[in-house]
């Protein structure tokens, strides 16, 4: 499954993408939100995203998931945060997984797995 990985840490980013293609995915990484949507666009066939809530420019991973989600309606978030629930449940869009940071590169291919049954069960 095709993948959007998108965090400003360029060494989070390295090794999150590294644990996921060994996984199987087929990941495009983003450092920005901006870059994100353009993978977006120009990646049709990609129904997972997995994205850091708290990026540079002008728009954070909550918007990156909002466009994402009026673009692609079938897309699965996974966001990776370190944002207290309250402020997640306000924030987030439906066909969810919550990453928690830090996180171990175990557990992100779990989050994206668990994406993946997410978009296939259509939930």
């Amino acid at each position: 499954m095709k993948l959007i990985l998108v965090e400003d840490d360029p060494l989070i980013l390295m090794c999150t993408s590294d644990a996921l293609v060994e996984a199987g995915f087929d990941v495009q990484m983003a450092a920005r939100g901006e870059e994100a949507l353009e993978l977006l666009t120009d990646t049709t066939d990609c129904l997972l995203m997995m994205l850091d809530v708290r990026l540079p420019g002008d728009i954070d991973g909550w918007e990156v998931a909002r466009r994402a989600r009026n673009a692609r309606p079938d897309i699965a978030i996974v966001y990776t945060t370190t944002a207290d629930a309250v402020v997640f449940d306000r924030e987030c869009v439906d066909r969810n997984v919550l990453l928690q940071k830090p996180y171990t590169l175990d557990h992100a291919v779990t989050s994206a797995r668990e994406a993946c049954r997410i978009v296939e069960q259509g939930t």
